[in-house]
């Protein structure tokens, strides 16, 4: 134990010397362990990593395979960000043998899964352990294998070694295919690197691309405070419910609450997919609710206004038409129908107006009853799901 801490606080010291700039730490102490894999950030230079000369706090592979023992190893994150094929090619110093073992993490709690002998490797060396790097072909000095990717796709590499070597291992990537354009930048706001985490990533919909976004991420211990960037990384000690929202140029607003089903000790990944802005695309305004059979906004639609005041003024090229539904199943759409759903559109169109939004970019439009979502509801949400208002962009 004292071997592992000396050494822990020695890497923090002395930095890239350990540590190269292609790599992070992900979290725990121990790289040696999968809950402290080291974070890939950099794929086009070769990056060292530094063996520890020992397995870390537990050996991972005890359930999975008791024959097989951890000596000396190394664990790595990747994300490639990449549509295509992934390789890497793996040598180290001295002729030192070593094999390994590549995984593919379907979310985050892969680290428990491995413990609990529920993931297998998709791609292992075998059991004989080659000098310099593992090869296919005896014409070649280094292992070169590739993996099939989608954007989003997430893998756990660890290269193994059965002495207590303490030189370096080094590894070459290279990404075949498209490759994300915006680079995925983790932000870790925990105070000790040991804590659970919360990993909450921002993708654009269609692309799955990282998103340089604007967030506000309440129930994190920073509430009101405004986060931009692409990846986050939060205690979740004591989290438990999340609000989370989004106003980003270029982007939809997003509003969503996260209720955390885990222990305290579990770990959270939140996937944030924004919708870009174009023409033609709707978008549900939600919370912006009325008094029944009146114009007049609830309370709670307050909150929801702002959002979208906040995005008038963001986006300021956009115009929009602010569409009125109500709830009236089985009757015509009467002349006091419509005019409800004219007047909640207009209600929204005159607060964008009194607080500085150009009129020519607001066009209000009631629909009464003839866009019902749910004809014959059944259900109080389903009545408040076809009284709402939307916006569509005309521009």
């Amino acid at each position: 134990m004292i071997k592992n801490l000396l050494f822990f606080i020695l890497a923090i010291v002395i930095g890239n010397g350990a540590f190269s700039q292609g790599f992070k730490m992900h979290y725990s102490n121990s790289f040696a362990d999968c809950f402290g894999a080291l974070e890939v950030l950099d794929f086009d230079n070769p990056a060292q990593i530094q063996f520890p000369g020992n397995y870390g706090n537990r050996d991972d592979f005890i359930t999975m395979n008791p024959d097989f023992h951890e000596v000396n190893s190394v664990w790595i994150r990747v994300e490639p960000n990449l549509k295509g094929k992934l390789e890497f090619e793996i040598s180290t110093e001295n002729n030192v043998d070593f094999s390994f073992m590549l995984f593919k993490a379907d979310d985050n709690s892969f680290c428990e899964k491995l413990e609990n002998d529920q993931v297998k490797p998709i791609m292992a060396s075998t059991s004989t352990f080659y000098p310099k790097g593992i090869s296919i072909d005896p014409k070649d000095k280094n292992f070169k294998p590739s993996v099939d990717t989608e954007f989003l796709d997430v893998y756990y590499l660890m290269i193994h070694t059965n002495s207590t070597f303490e030189g370096k291992a080094k590894i070459k990537w290279k990404r075949v295919g498209e490759i994300s354009r915006t680079q995925a930048v983790i932000q870790d706001f925990r105070v000790k690197p040991d804590d659970p985490m919360i990993r909450v990533r921002i993708r654009d919909k269609e692309t799955l691309e990282p998103v340089e976004a604007n967030m506000i991420i309440d129930g994190v211990g920073k509430d009101n405070a405004l986060f931009m960037g692409t990846d986050f990384i939060f205690s979740g000690t004591r989290a438990r419910e999340l609000h989370i929202e989004s106003n980003t140029p270029g982007y939809f607003l997003f509003v969503k609450d996260v209720v955390l089903d885990k222990k305290a000790n579990d770990d959270a990944d939140i996937l944030i997919e924004l919708e870009r802005l174009s023409s033609g695309k709707k978008l549900l305004l939600e919370d912006i609710k009325f008094y029944q059979d009146s114009d007049e906004f609830l309370p709670i639609a307050m909150p929801a206004l702002k959002r979208l005041l906040d995005f008038m003024a963001l986006n300021e090229e956009v115009s929009i038409e602010i569409q009125g539904h109500v709830n009236a199943p089985d009757m015509e759409n009467s002349n006091r129908i419509q005019k409800l759903s004219e007047d909640r559109a207009k209600a929204v169109r005159k607060f964008l107006k009194n607080n500085g939004i150009n009129p020519e970019r607001l066009i209000a439009k009631g629909f009464g009853n003839t866009e019902m979502i749910y004809k014959d509801p059944k259900k109080p949400e389903e009545e408040e799901a076809n009284r709402r208002v939307e916006i569509l962009i005309i521009e």
